[in-house]
């Protein structure tokens, strides 16, 4: 079954056109966007915060060592005096213990949260490829279809129109049918009338009607 569409503006086909390229831009920039964004996520988090974090953890192990010796050398010096306190290396002892145990948090919450995003952008991934694409491709069919329609549209409209055959000659009449006509009927006429006059008798002439007595006073009136 033939498909027909109902045209009423080929500038409504071009409009359509370049709203569509707009949007396979805008879509493709998106897609990149997101791209990068996600790389810059993906590097932010295995490479900065873990491998910062981790750095912090031995950096903290370490000025917590510093701070334990702090007190033992503290509690050396006290030995024999109560004048003597480690009051203060204590407590710098407890804060790089909460420093160190945070940066070791830290680390563990970073751990956890890698691949809990390489799922969320496998998934991602999934399904924006599909749409990439077929902005990649499809779009560009469908750009070439529209191209086409118009084209032929405009060739279409480009067209001239047939010329409408004349009403007074009726198509297949011509001079020479005309004359074909008439030259193959007057034969026929003439035909048919000599035939007519063929079978008709010819008029008796009119003579005297033929009498004894009137033969008879012609031949006994004196001469």
């Amino acid at each position: 079954m033939a498909q027909t569409a109902k045209v009423l503006s080929i500038q409504a086909l071009k409009d359509f056109k370049l709203s569509l390229i707009n949007f396979v831009e805008e879509g493709r920039n998106a897609l990149s966007g997101v791209d990068m964004e996600l790389k810059r996520m993906r590097d932010w988090l295995e490479r900065d915060q873990l491998s910062y974090w981790q750095m912090q953890v031995k950096r903290r192990h370490e000025a917590m060592m510093m701070a334990r010796t702090d007190l033992h050398r503290r509690k050396i010096s006290q030995q024999g005096s109560d004048a003597v306190s480690d009051t203060e290396q204590k407590e710098n002892l407890r804060e790089a213990k909460r420093r160190l145990q945070m940066a070791e948090e830290k680390v563990e919450i970073v751990k956890k949260l890698i691949p809990i995003f390489h799922h969320a952008v496998s998934e991602y991934v999934s399904h924006s490829t599909p749409l990439a694409d077929h902005l990649s491709g499809g779009m560009d069919r469908t750009l070439g279809s529209l191209e086409k329609m118009i084209q032929a549209l405009e060739a279409y409209l480009a067209t001239a129109p047939p010329s409408a055959p004349r009403f007074d000659e009726p198509a297949g009449s011509g001079p020479g049918m005309t004359s074909a006509r008439a030259g193959g009927s007057a034969p026929a006429a003439d035909q048919a009338s000599g035939q007519d006059q063929a079978e008709t008798p010819p008029a008796q002439e009119e003579t005297p009607d033929h009498h004894p007595d009137a033969t008879t006073a012609s031949k006994e009136s004196p001469s």
